[in-house]
């Protein structure tokens, strides 16, 4: 039989554990370096540091994703449970659990682009919370006197708008709060311009909007904090953002929208026309109301019952008379009936506060203060009586037991010059010293003789 020798341990290469995990970490990191990875988002934790941990799955596998807050903010969507992304970033090895993962860098929804998904997502959350409702939504005011703008200083929505209130001849005061409509900082500034406005507390209305371009060109109108402070304002307000097909969350959320800033302008400043023609309507209205109430009024007043009254108005006089006086009958006797209720509970009332009187009141407590301290002083009375009993009685027992009443009888103790009591003779030798305790005083002694002999007597 041949035998195999192991080699010795000098001959081995031999790694450690974090040296092994470091060259795999090395070589994952190079070799997947900058990669996109689509998969199905499972397992979602948003740590409160920001970070965000989760796994990309398909029907095969699973990976660990980390997502650092410094990456995460740059996601212009909510990040949910079963939404499918695509994640860039690169592989690396978690050395303390010894298990790959991805970095990611960025993620693009799957099938969506970013900023339409965060669109739907905003827009499904605000219907939620029943920002759209039509029920929430004022009423414009008719002609008001200051309307206030938040749009660019230098676009041309505050230029169309300021021809259509001259082309109208209104007696209109505009108030231009200027923002940027676009770009990272343009959310912000139209929050910031819509506060100014309210601050001032002149404008009726607020014209918020801006032209037409392309839906990046408007995201600023599809931000959050837009869309709560158009919902949050306490002046009914107006949406004016792009085209006909243009239709933004402000849109949704706002007191009125309007196609475009130049509709906006014409819906604060109605022309003479369209004065006109509302008043014609109302006036209409109010004729066919007229007109309703008379034939109305006709129709009763050619009722058999009406019509016998009209002619015979004596025994309708009459008739309402009798009834008048049986009315007053049953009112005379309801006031009688009051008024002996209400005296049976003045009397009730009386006799409780009689015996709620306060001089009463403090009279039977005196009384019951008189004979509760009597009682006490009775009973404290007995209780020192019988506690004096039983403490003459335990004296007694305790001068009986005493060594001091045994002495008075002619015993003494004998204690050697340690202190140590003498029961026996043979403890003692001659020339010792013994101390003699009597009922009054002591005697220090020395022995001369030992007499260990016991003898009866």
């Amino acid at each position: 039989m041949s035998q195999q020798t192991l080699p010795l341990d000098e001959e081995r290469e031999i790694w450690t554990v974090s040296e092994i995990l470091e060259e795999t970490r090395w070589a994952l990191e190079n070799a997947f370096n900058g990669i996109w990875v689509r998969g199905e988002v499972t397992s979602l934790r948003a740590l409160r540091s920001g970070h965000w941990y989760f796994s990309l799955k398909d029907n095969d596998g699973v990976l660990p994703v980390a997502m650092f807050r410094g990456d995460n903010r740059s996601v212009p969507f909510e990040l949910e449970e079963g939404l499918e992304v695509t994640a860039r970033g690169h592989l690396t090895l978690y050395a303390p659990q010894g298990r790959f993962q991805l970095i990611a860098k960025s993620l693009e929804p799957a099938g969506w682009g970013a900023q339409q998904l965060a669109y739907e997502q905003l827009k499904q959350r605000l219907a939620a919370e029943g920002l759209f409702d039509d029920d929430r939504k004022r009423e414009l005011p008719l002609l008001p006197r200051c309307v206030g703008v938040v749009t660019s200083g230098q676009g041309a929505a505050w230029h169309d708008m300021r021809k259509v209130w001259e082309r109208r001849g209104v007696a209109l005061r505009a108030l231009l709060a200027p923002a940027r409509v676009q770009g990272e900082m343009a959310a912000a500034e139209i929050v910031a311009a819509m506060e100014l406005l309210q601050e001032h507390g002149v404008a009726e209305v607020i014209i918020v909007g801006r032209g037409g371009g392309s839906r990046e060109d408007l995201w600023a109108f599809n931000e959050e904090i837009v869309a709560r402070a158009i919902a949050e304002s306490q002046i009914p307000v107006i949406s004016a953002v792009g085209h006909e097909v243009d239709f933004a969350i402000s849109d949704l959320v706002a007191d009125r929208r309007a196609a475009t800033p130049t509709a906006a302008a014409e819906i604060v400043a109605p022309s003479r026309d369209e004065l006109l023609q509302r008043a014609h309507a109302l006036r209409r209205r109010v004729e066919q109301s007229c007109v309703g109430t008379a034939a109305r009024a006709a129709r009763r007043l050619q009722q058999p019952r009406l019509t016998r009254a009209l002619s015979e108005p004596a025994r309708a006089v009459a008739a309402n008379q009798q009834r008048v006086d049986s009315a007053w009958e049953q009112l005379e006797s309801a006031l009688d009936e009051n008024l002996q209720r209400a005296e049976r509970r003045l009397g009730s009332m009386s006799t409780a506060l009689l015996r709620h009187e306060p001089t009463a009141l403090l009279s039977r407590g005196a009384q019951r203060l008189a004979g509760t301290r009597a009682r006490l002083r009775a009973a404290a009375a007995a209780r020192i009586q019988q506690r004096s009993g039983r403490l003459g009685a335990a004296a007694a027992r305790t001068e009986a037991l005493s060594p001091l009443a045994v002495l008075g009888r002619g015993y003494a103790l004998c204690q050697d010059a340690a202190g140590a009591l003498l029961r026996d003779a043979v403890d003692t030798t001659v020339g010792d010293n013994v101390r003699v305790q009597l009922a009054r005083g002591q005697l220090l002694c020395q022995v001369a003789r030992v007499d260990a002999s016991v003898e009866d007597h």
